[in-house]
């Protein structure tokens, strides 16, 4: 009897657009359920149905959609609007969300779906993946009724970001030397290609070092694999701290490093390998022996091959060796 008496508290007119939205509803509801089986959704995290009433404003929804951010049926609204769920949009996302809805709304594209981030009572973030179509639209082509389906793919989210950070990890680990933690030597020449293409679109310098253990090969002999590679790990040590975040450096082959100086001209290069020799002189290895570097310097010309660059400097390096070691050639 309460219901009917509402209904006679109603205008004519406001009794005409209840019934037209129940009617819309009870359709699509019918529609729905006929085409469940058959709907094209993958049923994982599967939220249920919606539906919105566009003339109206108002939304009828799986209690699951709801309850997954933390709101149970006592926590809603008489009349839940399309608001209700879209002020709980992460700010981030929410403009895409609304103008994916309004480019929908408007007909420039044939379905709405997009994946959101969703703030639940608790505080926390769901993600949604939401995806829904107008059904009915006026002579005028305004929309009227609107039906979808709403996922929960936090977990997937979840663990595609993990997938993602494990991926990531291991590419790096894939780009560094096992023995001194910079760059093997695939990598570190990947780097040098890419630098010098910026440094001849942007016309700034760019300089390389190559450095090599002076007597590395006395050093195995004498102390064996162990202690010589000992060496190598403290060397790349020393080349780490010298260059910090400003460059790269990697462990060329064997003994060998290259290290790349970006927008560096050859002088202030020399002065880096200058400091990096000294230091490694100064440093006491594991071998009851000093150990020194020595080391070419070049600066990138526009004009020259990566090949070129490299066998400049390892001339220069080669020199310095012959001249006893422990020198820096620019």
């Amino acid at each position: 009897m309460q219901e009917y008496k509402e209904y006679e508290e109603l205008t004519k007119e406001e009794l005409i657009l209840k019934v037209q939205s129940l009617d819309r509803l009870n359709k699509e509801l019918l529609l729905t359920f006929q085409k469940s089986e058959r709907l094209e959704f993958g049923w994982t995290g599967n939220l249920g149905q919606w539906f919105w009433d566009f003339t109206t404003n108002e939304v009828t929804f799986n209690p699951l959609k709801a309850e997954a951010i933390g709101y149970m049926k006592k926590d809603l609204p008489e009349k839940v609007s399309y608001e209700f769920f879209t002020d709980k949009v992460h700010p981030d996302d929410k403009n895409e969300v609304m103008q994916l809805m309004t480019n929908h709304l408007k007909g420039e594209i044939p379905v709405w779906e997009v994946k959101y981030r969703i703030q639940a009572k608790d505080g926390s973030w769901k993600v949604y993946r939401d995806r829904g179509k107008v059904t009915e639209r006026d002579e005028n082509g305004r929309p009227l009724f609107l039906t979808g389906i709403v996922f929960d793919v936090t977990q997937e989210e979840f663990e595609r970001e993990q997938l993602v950070v494990k991926n990531k990890s291991l590419t790096t680990q894939m780009k560094r030397d096992t023995l001194t933690s910079l760059y093997t030597r695939s990598a570190i020449i990947v780097e040098l290609v890419k630098q010098a293409n910026r440094a001849k679109e942007q016309k700034q310098p760019m300089s390389v070092i190559v450095l090599n253990v002076d007597n590395y090969a006395k050093i195995e002999e004498h102390f064996g694999i162990m202690l010589s590679e000992g060496v190598l790990k403290a060397t790349g040590e020393v080349i780490k701290a010298s260059i910090k975040e400003r460059y790269v450096a990697g462990r060329y082959r064997d003994s060998v490093f290259l290290i790349i100086l970006e927008n560096t001209a050859e002088e202030e290069a020399g002065i880096v390998a200058e400091s990096i020799k000294q230091t490694v002189l100064e440093t006491i290895f594991d071998i009851p022996k000093h150990v020194s570097i020595s080391a070419g310097v070049s600066a990138y010309y526009p004009d020259e091959t990566i090949s070129e660059l490299i066998q400049r400097s390892a001339q220069k390096l080669v020199a310095a060796q012959k001249n006893g070691g422990n020198q820096v050639v620019l």
